[in-house]
């Protein structure tokens, strides 16, 4: 085996363990330029294996959504920073939908200590973020529970949520295609998003950077849908460069 082909099955080693590489940590490990990195990346991208996102690559097999409970633990860190950007988005006194995404729920404990909040949700875990801490009015969306996602769907969650206005509305997103929009993976996020944002003031789409460049099965908005995005990480100049024209607001965390 060549020097480059063990390098990278090294590399398909640590995505297969934790999902996502960077290339500075890969450039500090194996004691390469970051260009060999950088060829690597884009040979298992040409192989199918994984998918070049900024700044590293994750693994191809995240295409398609996970069980809550193993999405939270995916980049906790990242999350959290962009919770606390959204966070800062709340202010005393209004009403809010915040989705079953994993991002989204990143935003609950910068908002605890809000006053006269009211949090309109399809999540179980939102919910459940506030058994203890009795200061939000919480209103939990009736529907077919899908235990995947610890949150309720279809027709009878869609139906409630019009029943509502809210001052902002906290989506999530499964994926960010340069070309195809904001996407998801089941059709009933997917409407639950949209019903959410039609109903809103303004709407936030919170994403991690792992969610630019991949391609998820149902379109749910255009990129000129939302009135803000807030992420982590820089973007790739071709999705910066089509928010900067649709005049929608990026927030970096």
């Amino acid at each position: 085996m060549s020097f480059t082909e063990s390098r990278l099955e090294l590399i398909r080693a640590m995505l297969r363990q934790k999902q996502r590489v960077h290339v500075k940590d890969l450039v500090d490990q194996l004691k390469v330029s970051h260009e060999s990195i950088r060829r690597d990346l884009r040979e298992l991208e040409t192989q199918g294996f994984a998918r070049r996102v900024y700044g590293g690559a994750v693994l191809e097999s995240q295409e398609s959504d996970q069980p809550f409970a193993e999405r939270l633990r995916v980049g906790g860190r990242e999350k959290m920073r962009i919770g606390e950007a959204a966070g800062a988005l709340v202010k005393d006194g209004m009403k809010i939908f915040v989705d079953e995404g994993t991002t989204a729920l990143a935003c609950l404990k910068y908002i605890e200590t809000r006053k006269d909040l009211t949090i309109v949700t399809n999540s179980l875990a939102v919910a459940s973020h506030f058994f203890y801490q009795g200061s939000a009015n919480v209103r939990v969306l009736g529907g077919r529970l899908q235990p995947v996602y610890q949150a309720t769907f279809g027709p009878e969650a869609v139906a409630a949520i019009k029943e509502h206005f809210f001052d902002l509305a906290i989506i999530a997103i499964s994926a960010v295609h340069a070309q195809r929009g904001f996407m998801d993976y089941g059709e009933d996020e997917a409407i639950m998003r949209r019903a959410a944002r039609a109903q809103a003031k303004r709407s936030v789409i919170v994403a991690d950077s792992s969610k630019f460049g991949r391609l998820g099965s149902i379109h749910t908005f255009g990129l000129g849908d939302l009135d803000a995005v807030i992420t982590a990480a820089p973007l790739a100049a071709e999705f910066a460069d089509q928010f900067r024209q649709l005049k929608v607001d990026v927030i970096y965390a």
